[in-house]
């Protein structure tokens, strides 16, 4: 069985759906995944620049998962300015 072939399994559908309602109704997942992408920012950095590096650039993006890469980039950015700025009204310069 292929990934293709998993993917477009009703039951593969159902258990996509459910986890994502129940990730919806309790926001302890999203302040999981986001502290564990913060905690791995380095190396998705380093997969950010040896993709950016390697892969055909195209902007503005043609394709929904195109979207959905800029659009992770963006937060991850946005999530660690906002932890910078806590640090300096933290701690000062």
């Amino acid at each position: 069985m292929t990934i293709k072939v998993a993917l477009k399994s009703p039951l593969a559908k159902v258990s996509a759906g459910i986890t994502g309602i129940l990730a919806v109704l309790n926001p302890d997942v999203w302040f999981v995944a986001l502290d564990a992408l913060l905690v791995s920012g380095p190396q998705l950095f380093s997969v950010a620049s040896v993709g950016a590096l390697t892969l055909p650039r195209v902007f503005p993006p043609d394709s929904t998962a195109d979207w959905v890469v800029v659009a992770a980039g963006v937060l991850f950015v946005a999530y660690s300015l906002r932890a910078v700025h806590r640090n300096f009204e933290v701690r000062g310069l």
